[in-house]
């Protein structure tokens, strides 16, 4: 199976053109890459405590992070690890979407790191049991656009990152315009759907593909425990 993943994977590349740089950590390669881009300015949505700006700071990051998070436990927990960096700022709690109103958002077991908009589809469940869905709870919903020059000046340089569990092409819908001004996209992206509703890689490549973004850098994630099988990885998306 796993064969078969990454041929199709590998043909997908060679479709759009695309290349992987590889190396053995990821970290220092994201680090690299906002260096050498002059990246000052990321938006982190779907931050749950704070893990990924919080590594970026610890290794060195001199620019300034703009965190959301729509659950209330773990945008609490990302209140408090924020304190500790000047220039890490978290947003009033509210999901990201195409849309500006309230959603529903449900809670999953696992420390909240599997909470989503949309309904767990059986793939998640029986990969992962833990991540199963506990409760539910009500949250404001808005458009990146619409918050966007809140924090952007004209000599920024901006990377987006989106790890929203599946609503990812909602978040993007309602960052369209602002997107003009993002040079680097980091996307959690799923091999199988995940979630009911929810787009797999081959839609985001496309998309990153007409929109004159290349693909970067691959840091593979969650996988079949059983099998191997790579069901997300995070993707690097720089606009070319």
């Amino acid at each position: 199976m796993f064969k078969i993943l990454k041929n199709i994977i590998q043909g997908l590349f060679k479709k759009f053109n695309l290349q992987i740089n590889y190396a053995n950590n990821a970290r220092p390669r994201y680090i690299k890459a906002i260096d050498s881009l002059g990246i000052n300015l990321i938006f982190d949505i779907g931050a749950n405590s704070g893990q990924f700006a919080s590594s970026l700071l610890e290794h060195g990051f001199k620019g300034k992070i703009i965190s959301f998070e729509p659950t209330s436990s773990a945008y609490k927990l990302l209140c408090k690890n924020s304190t500790s960096f000047q220039n890490w700022i978290v947003h009033e709690r509210t999901a990201i979407g195409d849309r500006c109103g309230s959603v529903k958002i449900n809670i999953a077991g696992n420390e909240a790191v599997s909470s989503s908009i949309l309904e767990m589809g059986n793939t998640h469940k029986q990969n992962a049991p833990a991540s199963i869905y506990i409760s539910s709870e009500d949250t404001r919903l808005i458009t990146f656009d619409s918050i966007f020059n809140n924090y952007f000046t004209s000599d920024d340089k901006c990377l987006l990152k989106i790890d929203v569990q599946g609503y990812e092409d909602k978040v993007l819908e309602g960052a369209f315009k602002s997107l003009q001004n993002i040079i680097a996209v980091k996307l959690e992206c799923s091999t199988v759907s995940l979630y009911h509703g929810d787009k797999t890689f081959e839609y985001y490549f496309s998309y990153f593909d007409e929109l004159g973004y290349k693909l970067f850098d691959i840091d593979t994630g969650f996988s079949n425990p059983n099998t191997g099988q790579l069901l997300q990885f995070d993707a690097l998306f720089l606009r070319s």
